[in-house]
């Protein structure tokens, strides 16, 4: 078979995947507004896990319990106590029953890029140092521009009569600076939901009391996600977040043992890594995500990454899970090609040490195994492909390939995250509504129907 290379079994820590093809984690946002699962949230990664995919890598769950983790608007999963935990438990074990192994993606909040709690609205979100986030549309690609292409006429308006995304790219500061002051002003009075999502607040620096405290509980974190049946953790250290901005020049500005150098910069996620290790012994898989390149001015480089993921596999990780860019630079993390991100695998390995490498932005299964063939990933993730068609896998291994849909690289999904709709696919319009379909419940799941009609043949005649 031509693509028998995605489909052979792999070994990542104490864990064997049945295939070299993961679900990116993504944030559909389709938790309840207290943080809590979802029957849409067992539902959406039921269809991934029944479609194929050898692992599932859940959304950023967040583990902490204070108004100032940020961005609660997101509806992101929390993870906080025993009442989520039974959620979350259920969720892994819903994922097992449809086939997929799954690794729980732990953040300790979203910082100068998180707002206000609506429980807390004058508490403002806490960050490394007091920096806040503007999203730069210069670095806006063809997938924003074609989402952003239906929404407010009026904000379009402005943005034709100076020539439209093309002629903003080709801004310099001063520029930009004066667009940047229109644009936010007609946000304001317009779409004052957009304005939030493309201009942060200014966050507080965090204190040293709450650096560790975040420490500790991403360590208790997960050893309890681990008991609640996960088969590993990933730590959420990309795109600008929390983790993300204590490793950046750019947002971390601090004077203590956790800025400056940039050992006290990796500081924060060396602590975590070792302080979970302690926890939950050498063997179980622990992971970590990271941004390639910040691509922003003064941002981490790839280089400085490098470091990092040398720093982190030191003290213990299994895998590394590679993306690239922040929210100041959303064209980046969203690419309108495939691969893009591949140029970074070979360079986190060789820091690692050689552990295994995770790659996403992949499309098409000759891509795919091309990328596995060349050593330039160890494991494919497919993001928005897999939001536009679930059973990819499947699909590509029963030879179906014309049957699979394609993601048109529009970012609806992404834009509608910062709209704060409901989040769609314009090609797929189960998207948001799989928890409707029966093949998708609990008891039709393979591993339950046996044991289900087991149990109806009993309950016949009463």
């Amino acid at each position: 078979m031509e693509y028998d290379v995605l489909f052979e079994p792999f070994t990542v820590g104490d864990v064997e995947l049945k295939n070299r093809i993961a679900m990116a984690p993504m944030n559909m946002v389709y938790s309840d507004p207290e943080g809590f699962n979802s029957e849409q949230w067992l539902a959406w990664y039921a269809a991934r896990a029944r479609g194929g995919f050898g692992l599932i890598i859940t959304d950023c769950v967040v583990v902490n319990p204070h108004p100032w983790r940020g961005s609660d608007h997101l509806n992101p999963h929390l993870f906080i106590d025993e009442r989520y935990g039974r959620g979350l438990g259920l969720m892994a074990d819903n994922i097992h029953d449809f086939g997929a192994k799954v690794f729980i993606q732990l953040s300790p909040g979203f910082g100068r890029q998180g707002h206000a709690s609506h429980l807390a609205p004058n508490e403002p979100s806490a960050a490394p140092s007091a920096i806040p986030y503007r999203v730069d549309m210069r670095n806006f690609n063809d997938g924003w521009e074609k989402t952003q292409r239906r929404l407010d006429p009026r904000v379009n308006a402005a943005l034709d009569a100076l020539g439209g995304l093309a002629a903003i790219r080709k801004m310099d500061e001063k520029q930009y600076d004066d667009f940047d002051a229109l644009i936010s002003d007609l946000l304001k009075r317009e779409d004052p939901g957009m304005y939030r999502s493309m201009k942060g607040d200014v966050p507080r620096e965090m204190t040293h009391s709450e650096i560790t405290e975040m420490e500790d509980r991403m360590a208790f974190a997960t050893r309890e996600a681990l008991r609640y049946g996960y088969d590993g953790v990933e730590i959420h250290s990309p795109h600008g977040y929390l983790i993300h901005q204590f490793l950046s020049k750019r947002s971390n500005q601090r004077v203590d043992e956790y800025g400056g150098t940039l050992e006290n910069r990796a500081r924060f996620l060396v602590n975590i890594i070792r302080k979970t290790r302690q926890l939950i012994g050498p063997d179980r898989v622990l992971g970590a995500r990271f941004s390639g390149d910040e691509m922003m001015p003064n941002g981490v480089t790839n280089r400085e990454m490098q470091d990092i993921v040398g720093m982190a596999a030191a003290e213990g990780l299994s895998y590394i899970s590679v993306s690239q860019g922040c929210y100041e630079n959303p064209g980046a993390f969203t690419p309108d090609g495939e691969g893009d991100m591949l140029k970074y695998g070979p360079g986190f390995k060789e820091a690692s040490g050689g552990l295994p490498v995770f790659v996403p932005n992949m499309m098409t299964a000759k891509a795919s195994a091309e990328a596995i063939a060349s050593g330039q990933t160890d494991v494919v993730m497919l993001g928005r492909q897999a939001i536009a068609d679930p059973y990819w896998p499947a699909k590509v291994q029963a030879g179906r390939e014309k049957d699979i849909v394609r993601c048109a690289r529009c970012n609806t999904c992404l834009v509608n995250l910062f709209e704060h709709k409901w989040l769609a696919c314009e090609v797929n319009p189960t998207v948001g509504f799989e928890r409707y379909l029966p093949e998708l419940w609990r008891i039709n799941a393979p591993s339950m129907q046996k044991r289900v009609k087991k149990f109806m043949s009993k309950m016949e005649g009463l």
